[in-house]
């Protein structure tokens, strides 16, 4: 099996904790370092018509929570992932009692005049538009919509987003919130008794109403231009019924064997995607326009790259990586935090995470071999984007 990453729960059933209003509490402690993280996580899709709604609301809380967080050397991080609205609040073990106050902070409505949720909005816009605009994330948007079309943005549309300026904060909180869709993940200088006692109790979702609004599948426009000064290339599979672990193998052997066949002017992303609306394995090459008939080759079949017949001693060498890689990140409370809180952001069990490490060290090449075949047999979805061409100037 392995390493282990033992964990305290305090984590009842979906239904049990609604009927309680409580939320699940992941304690991983190590006594050694004397900081503790504290991973927030409201997992929950953005009410229907109001997609961006929980990037929104970070953007909102942020100001307040960096100044609370502050007084005592913390810091803050957040993401609005797939799955859910993550802060991830680091401060001294000895402050546990003043990083709770936060997290109740967190999850109360967030405080805002007219002036700065118009700016926020603003702010979004600007997120939700570079998505398009910049090739890299243009590509991977563009990907996104074909493989996990469920998945919408998580800083909203950007025909939609103005409808929030005329939005109370609290209807938007009141339309995600609810303490038994929140769970933390704490790991540090922190035991499970020490972190309940002093959450206490959770505050009790506001009551106010969203105004109806219809659904977010208003399709994006193409970008007048696309700020790209290489060739980009997309290519991605969806793969809900590969295994997690021999899926993230084969994704490591795929960016490999990439990075081999093209040249090294080229770079090459290999990602596996993973949420609770599919997993999907992608690739983002970029490289000068003169090697762009030599990418578009070798992506025609990027499962050339992967034997068929794979190595064991290969596909070992990769899974060591990956676990390697799940090490290193447990030297730091705030990324080991981040790996634990992702099974449970997907509807997991916290043991997922160790299930998942443990499952790298058994696959094996005929695993890789029947999920490689079965893949190559699917249509792929497939994105470029040219270089810009800039305009000659006449003498």
């Amino acid at each position: 099996m392995g390493r282990r990453f033992p964990l305290l729960l305090l984590a009842l059933g979906a239904a049990a904790r609604a009927a309680a209003q409580e939320p699940m509490l992941v304690v991983q402690r190590q006594p050694a370092v004397p900081v503790v993280a504290l991973r927030v996580s409201l997992v929950a899709d953005d009410p229907l018509g109001y997609a961006g709604a929980g990037h929104l609301l970070q953007h909102l809380h942020e100001p307040v929570l960096r100044e609370r967080l502050r007084r005592f050397g913390g810091e803050l991080l957040y993401e609005r992932n797939a799955d859910a609205v993550v802060t991830t609040l680091i401060g001294p073990a000895a402050e546990l009692p003043a990083l709770a106050e936060v997290v109740r902070t967190l999850l109360s409505p967030p405080a805002a005049d007219r002036i700065a949720l118009v700016r926020t909005v603003r702010t979004l816009r600007e997120e939700a538009l570079a998505e398009w605009e910049v090739a890299q994330a243009r590509v991977r948007a563009e990907l996104r919509n074909r493989l996990l079309p469920a998945q919408l943005p998580t800083a909203g549309r950007p025909s939609q987003l103005e409808r929030f300026e005329a939005i109370d904060p609290a209807a938007l909180w009141a339309g995600l919130y609810r303490p038994d869709r929140v769970a933390i993940v704490a790991v540090g200088d922190v035991t499970l008794e020490a972190l309940a006692q002093a959450l206490g109790s959770l505050p009790a979702p506001p009551v106010a109403e969203l105004p109806p609004a219809g659904p977010d599948t208003v399709p994006v426009p193409a970008a007048a231009d696309v700020q790209a000064t290489r060739a980009w290339f997309g290519w991605g599979i969806r793969a809900d019924d590969a295994g997690p672990a021999t899926l993230a193998v084969l994704g490591r052997l795929l960016h490999q064997g990439l990075r081999r066949r093209l040249p090294p002017e080229a770079s090459v992303e290999v990602d596996h995607w993973w949420t609770h609306h599919g997993m999907a394995l992608v690739a983002v090459v970029a490289a000068p326009d003169s090697l762009a008939a030599r990418v578009r080759r070798v992506l025609a079949d990027p499962w050339a790259v992967v034997p068929a017949q794979p190595n064991e001693a290969t596909v070992r060498a990769a899974a060591t990586r990956l676990r390697r890689q799940i090490l290193f990140a447990a030297r730091r409370p705030e990324t080991m935090a981040e790996f634990l809180g992702r099974f449970v952001d997907r509807g997991s069990d916290p043991e997922a995470a160790q299930r998942f490490y443990d499952a790298l060290a058994r696959v094996d090449a005929a695993a890789v071999a029947r999920v490689r075949a079965r893949l190559r047999a699917e249509p792929p979805a497939r994105v470029e984007i040219p270089p810009q061409t800039l305009p000659r100037r006449s003498p």
